[in-house]
């Protein structure tokens, strides 16, 4: 093995660690920004009165028995319209989005309460397209 060997195959080393560290911080930085928009999401579902209006109406334990607007209703599921809009570009967030959000989405379509809601609006959730999947 001549030097300029030796030269190539420690160049070609080196340049397959920084392949791997590149990946590796690139996923760091994905995860990061996951993070962050998790967090501004999280901020914005709690923060709006709207959302919580309809939040509050469908808890089990305590629930209010003032009924949200139909208008609050749509807030809530345009808010998770943009959620699908997310998750249909970002795999990696669906575990935290089921986590932090799927609860009360999941009483809208399941509970009697949630279904009522739903008819208040007359199902206009089913034109919203990224609601699908979900």
């Amino acid at each position: 093995m001549t030097i300029a060997d030796l030269i190539d195959l420690l160049i070609l080393i080196v340049t397959g660690l920084a392949f791997i560290l590149s990946i590796i911080e690139l996923r760091s930085y994905k995860q990061k920004e996951n993070n962050k928009l998790l967090s501004q999401l999280n901020q914005r579902y709690l923060a709006n009165d709207n959302m919580q209006a309809v939040v509050k109406y469908l808890r089990e334990i305590k629930p209010t028995i003032e009924k949200p607007s139909p208008y609050q209703i749509e807030l809530f599921l345009r808010f998770f319209e943009e959620l699908g809009v997310y998750l249909r570009h970002n795999d990696q967030l669906l575990l935290d989005f089921y986590i932090f959000f799927n609860y009360y989405f999941k009483q809208l379509y399941e509970s009697e309460k949630g279904k009522e809601l739903l008819n208040d609006i007359n199902h206009e959730d089913e034109k919203l397209e990224y609601l699908r999947g979900l």
